[in-house]
């Protein structure tokens, strides 16, 4: 009863202020950040296998994101960003990450904080408002240290479906795990919360659309080259069995 009226409370607060709100269940980084984190972890594995943060950066917005990969990693703070990664590696193990956490932890290091401090992936100075930014040298330098080796770097739509489905699954998983209440919350909290490719509905949106049994398919393609992190959730193969869909479920 307490933690009901807490809620109803809550709501109502961000209602006030003519917010759209979805309540999330207490879990480790909730809802957003969960995605998020899922989300950046590809794009460092993409970085990390030669694809160019410009590049990147493009690859995303391209796909339908508001800001590129790259770019989202200094608007959050890489110093952010590693704290979260830590503690996602502590909770949910190496499924949640990609690539080596040694590189943002070394961005750290050497002060490369995002665009608060003025470096980060990117260089930001005011001369570059508006246009692309340079790549930081000395993030370009870490990075290049812990490139893998013999790979063909991920371009293209490998890129765009790696980093998207990444972030639909770690969607899927939230509600697996009743994180969210609903799939229209998901949704909501993505478009609203991360910008998550708005015109594709949001992540059950697209689930339906695309089609379960599709997703399941592509990411055990991906699963079968990449590893577990690609292991399509529990849910989402279910609906793919029954026919389901998430939006009228």
């Amino acid at each position: 009863k307490q933690w009901y009226q807490r809620r109803v409370a809550i709501t109502a607060g961000g209602l006030k202020q003519k917010k759209t709100v979805i309540v999330v269940k207490d879990g480790p980084g909730f809802y957003t950040t969960r995605v998020i984190g899922a989300l950046m972890g590809e794009a460092f594995a993409c970085i990390q296998e030669g694809t160019s943060p410009t590049d990147l950066d493009k690859l995303f917005v391209k796909f339908g994101w508001p800001v590129g990969g790259a770019t989202l990693v200094d608007e959050v703070g890489i110093d952010v960003a590693y704290k979260v990664t830590k503690y996602f590696l502590e909770v949910f193990g190496e499924r949640i990450s990609a690539g080596d956490p040694r590189v943002i932890e070394e961005l750290v290091e050497a002060g490369c904080l995002g665009r608060k401090s003025g470096k980060g992936i990117f260089l930001y100075r005011s001369s570059t408002k508006g246009g692309t930014r340079p790549v930081n040298p000395v993030a370009q330098k870490i990075m290049d240290r812990y490139k893998k080796e013999g790979q063909v770097a991920p371009q293209g739509e490998d890129v765009q479906w790696r980093t998207y489905l990444r972030s639909v699954n770690e969607a899927a998983l939230c509600l697996q795990e009743d994180i969210i209440a609903n799939p229209v919350d998901g949704n909501i909290g993505l478009i609203f919360g991360i910008g998550h490719c708005p015109q594709r509905g949001g992540p059950f949106q697209f689930l339906d659309t695309y089609g379960a049994q599709a997703f399941v398919d592509k990411m055990r393609g991906y699963q079968d080259s990449l590893g577990f992190r690609f292991e399509p959730a529990q849910i989402v193969i279910d609906y793919a069995n029954s026919g389901k869909k998430f939006m009228s479920s």
